[in-house]
């Protein structure tokens, strides 16, 4: 069985590289199209789903919030208030920086450790391993699927590959 750690910290620590590539590649596609990053960044898929910046954010939370509640490290305060392209990288950074800081053994055994998690709409009961595999996966990936989405929308020269990170396959000849 793969440990805890190795089913998150090397997996979002990749899906983050790709959403830098992918909200880079955004920003360079308002700027060769004469779009500031307010124009680019307050674009919704539709009037009830949430902008860039957001999807943003919620990768990166999906992952700060997993810290505290899988192996009990320090809950971080990020903010939420990233309104520029570089603010965004800025925050995928910091992100990748935190989880490169997790030791390995905080995740150790916490396969069966119960995990409650408080939201909106109430209160949930996880294992440590429903709540990675049930939760905070998916929730990372359709957040980054979204941003994906939105830029794809708007033009942006992305594709599959993008989101993946065709980089971290083994191509063969």
């Amino acid at each position: 069985m793969t440990s805890l750690y190795q089913q998150t910290v090397p997996v979002f620590t990749k899906y983050l590289k790709n959403l830098s590539v992918i909200v880079g590649k955004g920003e360079q596609w308002a700027k060769q199209n004469g779009k500031t990053d307010e124009e680019v960044l307050a674009f919704r898929l539709h009037p009830e789903m949430r902008s860039l910046p957001y999807q943003v954010q919620s990768c990166c939370n999906t992952i700060k919030f997993m810290l505290p509640r899988i192996g009990g490290l320090e809950d971080r305060y990020f903010p939420d208030d990233e309104k520029t392209f570089s603010e965004l990288q800025s925050r995928i950074t910091t992100t990748i920086d935190l989880l490169a800081s997790v030791p390995e053994d905080a995740f150790a055994s916490k396969e069966n450790k119960q995990v409650l998690m408080e939201s909106k709409i109430g209160t949930f009961k996880f294992t440590g391993q429903s709540y990675v595999s049930e939760f905070t996966l998916p929730n990372y990936l359709f957040h980054q699927a979204t941003a994906y989405c939105i830029l794809r929308h708007l033009g942006v020269d992305v594709g599959a590959m993008d989101m993946l990170g065709k980089d971290t396959f083994v191509k063969l000849e």
